[in-house]
């Protein structure tokens, strides 16, 4: 049924846009609401790999940016977005000039294309929330439904199976082979971007509008809970831990309240997962912790080779597992059937970026981030926003630790979500 899927539901999705454009008006809003509320499916191909693998989101932000093309080039001289303004136009410069400089440069043009959509949806979603304060409680509002749909997709997949999934087939890591256990992947086609982006988005059920009824705050809270349990359904370790540090950040930033809450979830969600459902591959897993690093150490070694002989604009984006199979012969996985699979990323996103952009484009997308959690830190040190501006905080560093491990944003359902903590 997968294999079908997979072709329908793009086709779905788009017809779904164009039906949100006519119930709610051709506006910057409604395709920024559309985005967020329908999540789960933005990562859907509507182009084959050889015609560029472009997907949902793509196409709806190119529409954006075609139809609405006054509103993304007003300019406000005074606006906060001009340094992030010229961090784009700086990545694009690196990104264009190492493709041309490159032993693969056959993708340059595509790559820099496939680069424009995510900061044409933060444009817009900047410029919209400066204009309608608003409007920002609305996108939370989005995410948080897109984040239930996803939960309840989790749920059915635990009682029904892996067969329950719009993709032809999964990731090799869904199954554990020495451990013998399911690592869940929900809507995602592999259990760790799975994991990380619950781990990123679950802290936006503690965000809640000042005055939301009790009944809403309590519901906020039975969901949070819920994604802790979908993380350690996801078998991820590093999104784990991630959480577990952006809880930290929250309960020495935004009070101690949090600290009561962050407990006792996690030890009732620990609980039920020992207890009734008899499959904590996340904890058994860390029995081979030692091998795991080994192994993951090998592969950075030979990853950080790679970027010191190509240590300013990198090998290209994109061009990772093309260098790999000419040069380290040996970054490989065999899979059934005798068959090799070169990585296509070195196991952790830092040294990916690092790999193919070189160390100036680490520094501008290191910047992208950072600045953002310096502003947050300012502002709630300075009282210019409330202590909730930590749960985006939070929801940044818990990606920054899990992308250590995995280069998640290649999905963009997370590539979304850290644009969006980012812009918030």
């Amino acid at each position: 049924m997968g294999d079908k899927l997979i072709f329908i539901l793009p086709v779905i999705t788009i017809m779904l846009f164009v039906g949100f454009l006519l119930w709610k008006g051709n506006s910057v809003q409604t395709v920024l609401l559309f985005v967020i509320s329908f999540l789960p499916l933005m990562d859907l191909k509507v182009t084959l790999e050889a015609q560029g693998g472009f997907k949902t989101f793509d196409a709806i932000c190119f529409y954006g940016l075609v139809f609405l093309f006054k509103d993304f080039i007003t300019i406000n001289l005074n606006s906060r977005n001009n340094f992030s303004f010229f961090l784009f136009v700086l990545l694009c410069v690196i990104l264009l000039l190492g493709g041309m400089t490159s032993e693969f440069p056959d993708k340059t043009f595509l790559n820099l294309i496939k680069l424009l959509p995510v900061f044409i949806f933060c444009r817009f979603l900047l410029t919209e929330c400066i204009k309608d304060p608003s409007f920002f409680y609305r996108v939370i509002k989005g995410l948080k439904i897109s984040y239930f749909t996803a939960l309840v997709f989790l749920f059915l997949q635990v009682i029904i199976g892996l067969k329950f999934t719009f993709y032809p087939g999964l990731s090799i890591n869904t199954v554990d082979p020495v451990f013998h256990v399911i690592r869940y992947p929900g809507v995602f086609f592999d259990s760790q971007a799975h994991g990380q982006f619950l781990a990123i988005g679950s802290f936006l059920f503690l965000f809640h509008e000042k005055g939301s009824s009790k009944n809403v705050v309590i519901w906020s809270y039975v969901l949070f809970f819920a994604t802790v349990i979908g993380i350690i359904f996801a078998g991820s370790r590093a999104a784990l831990g991630g959480f577990g540090l952006g809880l930290v950040l929250i309960i020495l930033l935004a009070g101690k309240k949090y600290l009561l809450y962050g407990a006792l979830f996690t030890v009732i969600g620990v609980v039920i997962y020992f207890s009734v459902l008899h499959t904590a591959g996340i904890f058994d897993r860390t029995k081979n912790l030692s091998d795991d690093y080994l192994f993951r150490k090998g592969i950075w070694d030979e990853a950080f080779d790679i970027s010191k002989k190509h240590p300013y604009l990198g090998i290209g984006s994109g061009n990772y597992q093309k260098y790999v199979m000419k040069h380290v012969q040996d970054q490989y996985l065999e899979i059934e059937d005798g068959k090799l699979v070169y990585f296509d990323q070195p196991e952790n996103g830092y040294l990916k970026i690092i790999v193919e952009l070189g160390y100036l484009g680490f520094a501008v997308f290191s910047l992208f981030i950072l600045q953002a959690l310096e502003k947050g830190f300012i502002n709630k040190i300075k009282g210019i926003f409330d202590s909730r501006v930590v749960f985006f905080m939070a929801a940044l560093t818990s990606w920054l630790v899990a992308f250590n491990t995995v280069y998640s944003i290649y999905d963009y359902r997370i590539l979304i979500m850290v644009a969006c903590m980012v812009v918030l």
